[in-house]
């Protein structure tokens, strides 16, 4: 048995690895285990917490793969759903289709019974106004929706400072089976809608 994560996963690792340690599998430790990070909200690479778009609204990237099955889910741009990637361990297991976004992941995650709930802290959002405050004005920060040029704003997104940030794990259980996963809240303070490598199988 062996799992790894990435430096952030340090919260979850613990958990995941006592999993395969009572004989559970792979994929069941890679979700305990990003679970865990996905409800720290000192993390704001992922989940709770995580950095807003430029509109203030967190939006959930998230991809697992059953190496048992060959198979996998994914959901990308997803909003009041901490838990993304126990959403995408449904699609795969649930669904015909490989990847949500959006609403329909929205819509699929309230269908399955995950609680939606607020996923912006006031830590996350006090960030998120001062960077913008750098290039905007007050009245057009506080009315940031309704800019009609949101596009000219995107640069914003390239903060070499908060551009990267993912949960990974990857395990193997007594099996010998073998399963992966990522979760990520994206670029802060990317333009809506903005779908990262990190979900796209192959890709990331």
């Amino acid at each position: 048995m062996i799992i790894v994560a990435s430096s952030n996963g340090i919260v979850g690792i613990e958990q995941a690895m006592a999993v395969l340690k009572r004989g559970g599998s792979a994929l069941d430790a890679v979700e305990t285990g990003i679970r865990l990070v996905e409800a720290n909200p000192e993390d704001h690479s992922v989940g709770l917490g995580g950095y807003p778009n430029l509109l203030g609204e967190v939006e959930l990237d998230a991809a697992i793969i059953d190496g048992r099955a060959l198979t996998s889910g994914a959901v990308g741009a997803m909003q009041g759903y901490p838990h993304a990637i126990s959403v995408a361990r449904r699609v795969m297991e649930r669904l015909p289709h490989v990847f949500l976004v959006g609403r329909g992941a929205e819509r699929f995650a309230s269908e399955m019974g995950f609680e939606r709930r607020e996923l912006r802290t006031e830590e996350a959002m006090r960030v998120w106004k001062e960077r913008l405050l750098l290039d905007m004005n007050e009245e057009q920060v506080a009315h940031v929706a309704k800019l009609a040029d949101l596009s000219k704003w995107v640069e914003l997104a390239t903060d070499p400072q908060r551009t990267m940030g993912t949960v990974n794990f990857i395990a193997q259980d007594g099996q010998g089976d073998i399963c992966a996963g990522v979760s990520t809240s994206g670029w802060a303070w990317k333009y809506p809608g903005r779908l990262g490598d990190s979900p796209v199988v192959g890709a990331g």
